[in-house]
């Protein structure tokens, strides 16, 4: 099997490591390889490519973070044909932000804005769902 190196801060890899131990795994490059093969499932090509579907993305950040505030601010500008609705919120005691998302458009535009909130910073911790507006409406009786 190839061996490839990656570049992170000892933060993250303490964190990859705590998470292996805790969670059974034979080390980090089991971790990484099962984080790599879940993000690359999630951008295969699917049956929703041209489907418009309603997206839900959650971008968690710490606080007092202005490069990646100002970038989110660059992501709604850049995306704001497709964003329904946007917020941002501090947590408790200044233990970080929240960036919520509600994005209506393609599959691909909705995986492509995800991709480009992800890369917003090392920093940033992203969830997101999608459900196409067509099985949304009719879950709905419309």
């Amino acid at each position: 099997m190839p061996i490839v190196s990656s570049s992170m801060t000892e933060q993250l890899r303490d964190d990859l490591d705590r998470f292996a131990e805790e969670h059974g795994y034979t080390g980090r490059s089991e971790l990484i390889r099962e984080a790599c093969h879940s993000l690359l499932e999630e951008y295969e090509q699917t049956n929703n490519d041209d489907r418009l579907v309603v997206g839900t993305v959650t971008a968690v950040f710490g606080y007092d973070e202005p490069e990646i505030e100002q970038r989110m601010m660059d992501i709604r500008h850049e995306f704001e044909a497709s964003i329904r609705s946007s917020a941002h919120n501090c947590l408790a005691d200044n233990a970080g932000c929240v960036e919520t998302f509600v994005v209506e458009a393609t599959y691909e535009t909705v995986l492509g804005f995800v991709g480009t909130v992800r890369g917003a910073g090392e920093s940033v911790s992203v969830e997101y769902t999608s459900v196409p507006v067509e099985l949304l409406s009719r879950e709905l009786g419309q």
